[in-house]
């Protein structure tokens, strides 16, 4: 148990920190600078590859198991599958925005910075309802099999962006990353 919940833990860690990222490109682009697109495209890729395929379709384990187990525990936790899908779907409708931009078909600013703060918000409402509800009323109620049967469903992947490092698409991103953690505990 403490291993899926630590593992899933530390991706919301990770995810917050590209997050984070997004926000500080969407501040530079309010501001009037461009926007990277290299930092951005990372960013995408990531959240359209490793949470959908491997961090949602787990912690969707952990639910239906939870649901099974102790229903009553999922009070102020809304249905995974769901907000992993409407999730999904922000990433989508983000990456085409910025897609649009990079293929130069005219797109308002205001438009970028919309479907920006949405996907944002979504986001980060969506790590606090699990760390705050889920990941505690899963704690709470799983025991050792529940826990053992969950783990044996899925088969670890090790994190394209943090851990595995060999796409180049993440290169800006994990550079970015690097230099504002050093600048923060400068």
């Amino acid at each position: 148990m403490a291993g899926v919940i630590e593992s899933l833990r530390n991706d919301h860690s990770r995810i917050t920190k590209l997050l984070d990222a997004l926000e500080r490109q969407m501040a530079a682009f309010e501001d009037g600078r461009t926007l990277d697109f290299d930092i951005l495209d990372g960013i995408l890729y990531y959240c359209l590859s490793y949470p959908d395929l491997h961090h949602h379709p787990l912690e969707d384990l952990i639910f239906d198991r939870l649901k099974e187990r102790n229903p009553g525990a999922l009070e102020g936790v809304r249905d995974l599958r769901e907000e992993h899908a409407a999730l999904a779907e922000k990433t989508r409708k983000f990456a085409a925005a910025i897609e649009s931009v990079e293929q130069d078909i005219p797109l308002e600013r205001s438009a970028i910075q919309e479907v920006a703060v949405e996907f944002l918000s979504a986001y980060r409402r969506h790590i606090m309802m699990e760390e705050k509800h889920f990941f505690p009323a899963a704690q709470r109620s799983l025991k050792p099999e529940d826990w053992a049967a969950i783990g044996a469903q899925l088969k670890p992947i090790e994190d394209p962006l943090f851990e595995r490092r060999e796409d180049q698409r993440f290169s800006a991103i994990y550079e970015d990353i690097i230099a504002w953690d050093q600048a923060s505990m400068a």
